[in-house]
């Protein structure tokens, strides 16, 4: 089975726009290969990050599960995303995400941390995300490098970009605080000084703090977590308290799980989700 690799993408070190300068009698290595890779999808990235933002393009909407399902089966459809580094990332066949195996797995103090109480049901929610992974595939011979003492290794011949997904539970507590995301671009109807100002003061968010190779968190975001992942859904599982000498709240199966497709942020032409507030920007000056 193909396991998700931990290397760091390049992409997410904003690297520099260098191409490789190819002449007669040049040495080539893998690096520069890599480097070659890099600067296609580098300015692929930019490009669509600067010009669409980040959001949902098609697809992926998250399903409820049955009524009857025991097992509680969110199901995520097929569709194509943009994180926040302008990668893409795509769905190509139906997950699912099995919520009471799930919940089973959870730390109980977590799980209490995260229910909260709406429309007078207690819940606990968690946040659905799509990020961006390479999954190494295939096997190859290779020159044995770094500290390695073999005559044969190998090393993966493909790296297929993947999507991953995960539920991150809500512990803001109280009331229904979980803050969600707020698109500060202008919509399609906006004046054409609005516009104006708003792709001026556009370049000190992502594109700034890409630069530095981090990016700020934004509202949907929890710490610890992946910053680039696309928020999907916002999940309600109904759950009972904890009775005398529990420790953790009890998933009940006889109320449906709700799940909102609504507060993601998607990427509908004209307009694109920007993420974060734009910077004051003065169009005439003396």
């Amino acid at each position: 089975m193909n396991q998700l690799t931990d290397m760091i993408d390049p992409l997410e070190s904003g690297p520099d726009a260098e191409r490789v300068n190819y002449a007669a009698g040049l040495m080539l290595d893998a690096e520069d290969f890599r480097a070659e890779q890099t600067y296609h999808r580098g300015r692929l990235a930019r490009l669509l990050q600067a010009l669409v933002g980040h959001g949902t393009l098609a697809g992926l909407l998250a399903k409820a599960p049955d009524a009857d399902d025991a097992e509680r089966e969110l199901r995520v459809l097929p569709g194509i995303a943009v994180d926040r580094y302008g990668r893409i990332i795509e769905l190509a066949e139906p997950h699912c995400i099995r919520l009471s195996r799930w919940f089973s797995q959870q730390d109980g103090a977590g799980l209490l941390a995260a229910m909260h109480v709406l429309s007078g049901k207690r819940v606990v929610i968690a946040d659905l995300f799509l990020s961006a992974h390479n999954c190494a595939r295939g096997r190859s011979p290779a020159v044995a490098s770094g500290p390695f003492d073999t005559i044969d290794p190998t090393v993966p011949s493909r790296l297929e970009e993947r999507g991953a997904l995960s539920l991150v539970l809500r512990k803001e507590g109280g009331g229904d605080p979980v803050p969600s995301p707020t698109n500060h671009w202008p919509g399609g109807s906006a004046s054409a000084k609005a516009q104006r100002e708003a792709v001026l003061g556009a370049w000190p968010t992502d594109l700034a703090a890409l630069a530095d190779g981090e990016l700020a968190p934004f509202a949907e975001h929890v710490a610890g977590e992946d910053m680039s992942a696309v928020l999907l859904a916002r999940i309600a599982i109904p759950v009972k308290a904890p009775g005398a000498g529990e420790t953790r709240p009890i998933l009940k199966l006889d109320a449906p799980v709700a799940v909102r497709n609504d507060l993601r942020p998607v990427i509908y032409l004209p307009g694109k989700w920007q993420g974060m507030p734009l910077s004051p920007v003065t169009l005439n000056q003396p």
